[in-house]
C-alpha cells in the first residue's frame, strides 16, 4: 500500500539508490561510524516508507515535509544533531532541541522533548510518522499568542489544544493522532 518515496535532496542526491549513497558519504563526512550512517539511513527510509510520499530527505538526518521537517536523531543518541551542511530549507535539525523557536509547533517522538521530531513552521495539515505509534511523546506550541492546533484523531474526532505558548513534556500517546493543523 505505501510505496517507497524517491529520495532526494541537495548534494547530488537522485534516485533513491543515488540519494542512499550520498547521504551515507554525508553523514560519515560528519564524523559519524559506517554503522552509525548506515543506521541512521536505515531510519530514514524506514521514515519516508511509513510518510507514504509525503517527503523527501533533504540531509542526512531530515526529511523535508514542505512546510515541516522531520528530524531524526543518530542511532544511540537521544536527540537530533545537525550532520553536515544540508539542511532541510536551510533549517538546521536542531531547531526544536533545546526549545522550539517562534511562530514554531515542535512534536517529539519521546517524553521530555526527545527523540525524534517534527518541526513545523508552515501553516498545513502533518501527519505523524506511524512508528510513534507505541511512544509516549511531548510537544511544544511557540506560536503566535492564542494559536491552537487542530489535532485529528484515527476515528475523525478533533481536539484543539491549549493556545501557544504551551506544551506537554511527556505522556503524549501519538498512537491515535492522524493529524496536525498547526495553527
Amino acid at each position: 500500500m505505501m510505496v517507497l518515496a524517491t529520495v532526494a535532496g541537495t548534494g547530488g542526491a537522485g534516485a533513491a539508490g543515488d540519494g542512499r549513497a550520498a547521504f551515507v558519504a554525508e553523514a560519515r563526512a560528519a564524523g559519524l561510524s559506517t554503522a552509525q550512517a548506515n543506521g541512521l539511513q536505515d531510519r530514514v527510509d524506514a521514515y519516508l516508507v511509513k510518510l507514504g510520499g509525503k517527503g523527501t530527505q533533504a540531509s542526512p538526518n531530515q526529511i523535508d515535509l514542505n512546510g515541516a521537517v522531520l528530524n531524526i536523531p543518530v542511532p544511540g543518541e537521544d536527540q537530533p544533531r545537525q550532520l553536515g551542511e544540508t539542511t532541510a530549507n536551510g533549517i538546521s535539525a536542531t531547531e526544536c532541541v533545546g526549545g522550539t523557536p517562534y511562530g514554531w509547533f515542535c512534536a517529539y517522538s519521546a517524553s521530555g522533548f526527545g527523540g525524534a521530531n517534527i518541526g513545523m513552521y508552515v501553516c498545513g495539515e502533518y501527519g505523524i510518522p506511524l512508528s510513534w505509534d507505541d511512544t509516549s511523546g511531548s510537544w511544544r506550541n511557540n506560536q503566535t499568542t492564542g494559536t491552537r492546533p487542530l489535532l485529528t484523531f484515527d476515528d475523525g474526532t478533533p481536539w484543539r489544544m491549549p493556545p501557544a505558548f504551551s506544551s506537554v513534556r511527556e505522556f503524549v500517546k501519538w498512537g491515535p493522532v492522524q493529524k496536525i493543523l498547526n495553527c
